[in-house]
């Protein structure tokens, strides 16, 4: 058994701050800045090959990412404490009104996650930014994130599991103020065996792909290491990639419940578990039906297509000069027969008719008027 003792507080400037939260503010700056480096080594590859467009649409700006990173905290809020009121729905089933107090209770992860990333799109989406491709580069990232986060829990406490007296047990001595029940008690540090399982992860999805590639070619007598050509994964690549990557973290999450102390709803399972459960058949889904969701895009794009025509023909057209009938253009006719020409006032916006090939057999001079044919016939001819 490991036990600690420490302050888990520091008093900077004169304002006491828990170690846990100084860390996990450290984690989130990490994780937006190995976003936004990654989106600018991605823009300036394609802009260097000079397949990087210059529309706005379809670049990834780092301002898009602070909007998108503030849009993700509405989301969050909402979606741990509606996770938090379904852990414990015997209480906020018989006082609905205490969900909707900030004072009272706490948060949950799981869903939290998923409404962030939800609100997180709606913001992106408004932004008009390039969302596909934001989510391509921040699924790693995103899961770095959440595993360190989770051992940094373990700086004030929180977390602790069940009781046991297993020899990878911890406690924590001290005043504290710690952040679990009973810190004094060996448990099993369930926070730090899910930030382990979650960067597990993280590295399976960073280090698989690139042992895939690896080859070993026989030249004579010696092996020789290579590397195949690069081929992206499509369930790896773009919105699909942070979809897998969300379900590979519900599932370490999953694993890693069955060491809390929370009580068991169904059979082995707490409450925490039957919601992971279904947002993992939601992500299953999600990765299985990449149709839907390309038919779910084209319709939004539809959609904004035909807003944006229907502002354009509600907006009047530009005047355009006019001609006024109290002055028709003069129109010089020929009339055959009467062997002369008469002159006719036409409208504007008439055309005269063309008189179109000569019939079979005459020539265009045969059917010309007299005077027309005296003219070409002069002291030349």
């Amino acid at each position: 058994m490991t036990r600690f003792d420490f302050d888990p507080t520091v008093a900077p400037f004169g304002l006491t701050v828990r170690l846990e939260t100084l860390a996990l503010g450290g984690v989130i700056f990490l994780v937006l800045v190995l976003i936004a480096l990654l989106g600018g080594r991605a823009q300036g590859s394609l802009d260097a090959a000079g397949s990087g467009a210059r529309d706005s649409r379809v670049r990834l700006r780092r301002d898009d990412l602070i909007l998108v990173a503030f849009g993700v905290v509405p989301g969050a809020v909402i979606g741990g404490r509606l996770d938090y009121g379904l852990i414990h729905l015997d209480y906020y089933g018989a006082n609905p009104s205490a969900l909707t107090d900030p004072g009272q209770g706490g948060l949950a992860l799981t869903l939290a996650v998923l409404f962030g990333a939800l609100s997180g799109l709606a913001v992106g989406r408004l932004l008009a930014a390039p969302i596909d491709r934001w989510l391509g580069l921040a699924g790693v990232p995103v899961l770095l994130g959440l595993g360190l986060g989770k051992l940094a829990m373990a700086l004030g406490g929180t977390g602790q599991g069940a009781y046991s007296e297993a020899s990878w047990a911890t406690s924590y001595a001290g005043p504290g103020p710690w952040g679990s029940a009973n810190p004094g008690y060996a448990a099993l540090p369930s926070q730090a065996l899910e930030g382990v399982l979650v960067l597990l992860a993280a590295a399976i999805v960073v280090v698989l792909p690139l042992l895939l590639r690896l080859r070993f070619r026989r030249w004579r007598r010696v092996i020789r290491p290579g590397w195949s050509p690069r081929r992206e994964w499509h369930v790896l690549v773009g919105g699909r990639g942070f979809v897998a990557i969300l379900a590979l973290w519900a599932a370490a999450r999953f694993m890693a419940a069955f060491t809390w102390r929370d009580a068991r709803v169904l059979g082995a399972l707490c409450a925490e578990q039957l919601i992971l459960l279904g947002v993992m058949a939601l992500l299953v889904v999600a990765l299985l039906t990449p149709g839907g969701m390309r038919r779910l895009r084209r319709g939004w794009a539809s959609r904004r297509a035909a807003r944006a025509a229907g502002g354009a023909a509600a907006s009047p057209p530009p005047d355009l000069p006019t001609e006024t009938a109290s002055c028709p253009r003069t129109v010089r006719t020929e009339n055959p027969r009467a062997g002369g020409s008469a002159t006719q006032a036409v409208p504007h916006g008439t055309t005269r008719k063309s008189r179109g090939p000569a019939p079979l057999g005459q020539s265009r001079s045969m059917l010309e008027p007299p005077a027309r044919r005296g003219r070409r016939s002069g002291p030349h001819s």
